[in-house]
């Protein structure tokens, strides 16, 4: 089942108010006052955004302490250590590359997904002793290893913890913590991902270190890292962000060049959440997510590209894997429950995470995509639906659950084979109680309903200053009633599934637009149909043209 939701739109004297101010069209006033730009200085933040907003690295809490600790570690080994996805590998690549910068002996460690699971392992502070480490630094994890710290600490090895999860009951006994989201943290804004909060680490070590560098030139690590793990771009996120892609635009790293070659057009956030990303958590997924931080660190041209090369062989397997997983998942999806809990023995644990989400574009419920992990464990990853808690689910089921962790949309999970259909039961009747007998819908929200009038170039062009889209700043979706196709269908693409071609609105305006997912519909289409969509300027031979990404059509 499908709706379309109209966003809530803000008072109309308002949008006149705000038009008056910045002399653009009402339409996109009421974009911006969606998004609280309700004036002059507050658009000129939100269209420019200046790094002399960036809040203080020393109000977050540790920072002092922690700072201290790195200063007199300058004759000690340092040991990073970071997890295998995006976030984790360009937190450990940014910092190794800072300190290494600032002379410190300096080496990184990422753990293997398939022996040693995700965060700190017992492996891992093993590591650290065999090679004399006296200071660990984890990023993108850590803040519940309270049993691993332990063992580091019995064994003479500092460890701070850089991390942006939620924490648990209690907290590890490290030297020092960053985390917004701890207790008694000032840090005023809690949304940093982890690479955001190893930038805020460095760039409080510049502000009192004798060599002083430039600091923004590893906003490029922040802007991969905090698209790719999906967190909001509002606030600093969103002046990192932006200033990140002007570094990956102007100024690649050489490790990058090879994954940017590929790609046409402006690196933006899109280029990062569906090319890039995808690329990078593929080595974490099919082999060791070290193989990233080598790359990002890499500044040799050869070697890199031999290194890129072996990553997107490894992307090209992962999606070929993810594929066949996906087809057998979809077998075993039943209609007439309230969840899709799906397993086999012969999974790739690195892909299960893809194929739950996958699995919930087809069918829309919470979902869970199992494997073995031993002969006696099975691992999964948990996706969910808008509105429904995952974790909490979770925890009305830690009983019969092994381990788990993660968020309200997101987590993953280890059961015993022999528990697996009791809490496959159980949560199912979570569920079911939980939405009341009713199947989930499917809503698709948009901002405004226009005519392709609205969409001249000039205007467009104000609407993509919006960028970088993403969470809790979405791309503005449209509405148009009453259109018609006003030209044949071109296929294009893998199997013919992308679909080009031209659109007419009820005034007759005309516009070309591109589908990736709906080609049954349109070749099946009425006469007249209404559509949601998102808008894209393209360019070609120097002319620039606006052009429809179709989403939703009915």
């Amino acid at each position: 089942m499908k709706e379309w939701i109209q966003n809530d739109q803000p008072e109309i004297s308002r949008v006149k108010e705000l038009n008056r101010t910045l002399k653009i069209p009402e339409f996109i006033c009421s974009l911006l006052l969606q998004r609280n730009i309700s004036g002059l200085e507050l658009a000129k933040q939100f269209f420019r955004p200046d790094l002399e907003l960036l809040n203080d690295p020393f109000l977050m809490k540790d920072m002092e302490k922690v700072i201290k600790r790195i200063e007199e570690s300058s004759y000690e080994k340092i040991m990073i250590l970071g997890d295998y996805d995006v976030d984790g590998t360009t937190s450990a690549a940014m910092l190794f590359k800072y300190l290494q910068l600032k002379d410190f002996d300096v080496i990184y460690y990422i753990p293997d997904r398939y022996l040693e699971g995700y965060g700190v392992s017992v492996d891992s502070i093993m590591f650290a002793e065999q090679n004399n480490i006296s200071l660990i630094i984890t990023v993108d994890c850590g803040i519940k290893a309270v049993d691993q710290v332990d063992i580091a600490k019995s064994k003479k090895i500092d460890v701070i913890i850089c991390d942006h999860h939620l924490p648990g009951n209690k907290l590890p006994d490290a030297l020092g913590i960053l985390n917004p989201k701890q207790l008694n943290c000032d840090y005023p804004f809690k949304d940093l991902c982890g690479c955001g909060i190893v930038f805020k680490l460095i760039t409080a070590h510049n502000m009192v270190s004798s060599n002083q560098i430039e600091i923004f030139q590893f906003l490029d690590f922040v802007a991969l890292a905090t698209v790719s793990d999906m967190m909001p771009l509002v606030d600093e996120n969103r002046i990192m962000v932006f200033h990140g892609l002007r570094v990956i635009n102007l100024n690649p790293r050489t490790g990058l060049r090879n994954f940017l070659s590929s790609i046409n057009n402006k690196i933006d956030e899109s280029k990062i959440s569906f090319n890039i990303g995808p690329r990078i958590n593929a080595a974490g997924r099919m082999k060791n997510g070290k193989m990233i931080v080598e790359l990002l660190i890499e500044e040799n041209m050869n070697t890199a590209t031999k290194l890129s090369n072996e990553v997107e062989f490894l992307n090209q397997s992962r999606r070929r894997i993810e594929k066949d997983v996906l087809d057998e998942a979809e077998k075993q999806i039943d209609l007439n429950r309230f969840t899709n809990i799906v397993y086999s023995d012969n999974w790739s644990q690195g892909v299960l995470g893809i194929v739950a989400s996958r699995l919930i574009e087809k069918s829309y419920k919470p979902t869970i995509v199992m494997t073995k992990s031993n002969e006696d464990l099975l691992t999964g990853s948990v996706r969910s639906v808008k509105g429904f808690d995952v974790y909490q689910a979770l925890l009305e089921c830690k009983e019969i659950i092994h381990q788990f962790g993660g968020h309200k949309y997101a987590a993953g999970l280890k059961v015993k084979k022999s528990s697996f259909k009791s809490f496959k039961d159980k949560f199912e009747k979570i569920v079911e109680d939980t939405v009341q007998g009713k199947m989930f819908q499917r809503l698709f929200f948009y901002d405004s309903e226009i005519n392709f009038l609205d969409l001249n170039i000039e205007n467009v062009k104000i609407i993509m200053r919006m960028a970088p889209f993403g969470m809790g700043n979405k791309k503005p979706v449209f509405r148009t009633n009453n259109c018609s196709l006003s030209k044949k269908l071109e296929f294009v693409g893998k199997d013919s599934q992308i679909v080009k071609s031209m659109i007419k609105d009820q005034l007759g305006e005309e516009l070309p637009f591109i589908c990736f997912d709906k080609k049954h519909i349109l070749v099946n289409t009425k006469e007249s149909f209404d559509i949601l969509y998102t808008i894209n300027i393209n360019s070609y031979s120097g002319k620039e043209k606006v052009e429809l990404n179709l989403r939703e059509i009915n």
